[in-house]
């Protein structure tokens, strides 16, 4: 998505958000298979592959500009926000619990970007500036 002026459409909070989800679905999918691989059970995989199906098709559609994206990832980054939190308070090894802690920080962050004036214009508008 280009202007005429050469540069990205997408303002740089949509680009973040995009990220978070992306990466951060990515590292709860690593997370999972690491715990997998440690513990022997299959089922660590299961929700960290439907959460990274989820937040991929998130990323995807506040990158093109998808107007229902902006509210979907709201909801979904704040669930995923307290998924994390509850995971970092709880029991299990200090790495996974780290991680969890940066993630639902990084997905509350995602919903701050997604409540800018720029965030808003873009995904309001459809992608337009």
């Amino acid at each position: 998505m280009r202007n005429p002026t050469g540069r990205s459409s997408v303002p740089p909070e949509v680009l973040i958000a995009s990220l978070v989800a992306g990466g951060g679905a990515l590292l709860f999918l690593l997370v999972g298979v690491i715990r997998w691989q440690v513990d022997g059970d299959a089922g660590w995989v299961r929700f960290p592959v439907i959460v990274a199906v989820l937040e991929l098709v998130i990323a995807a559609g506040l990158f093109v500009g998808f107007r229902p994206a902006r509210i979907t990832a709201i909801i979904v980054f704040l669930l995923l926000a307290l998924l994390h939190l509850l995971s970092a308070l709880n029991t299990g090894p200090v790495w996974a619990r780290v991680i969890a802690g940066v993630l639902s920080a990084a997905h509350v962050y995602g919903v701050v970007l997604l409540n800018t004036a720029p965030a808003l214009v873009h995904l309001k508008r459809g992608g337009t500036r």
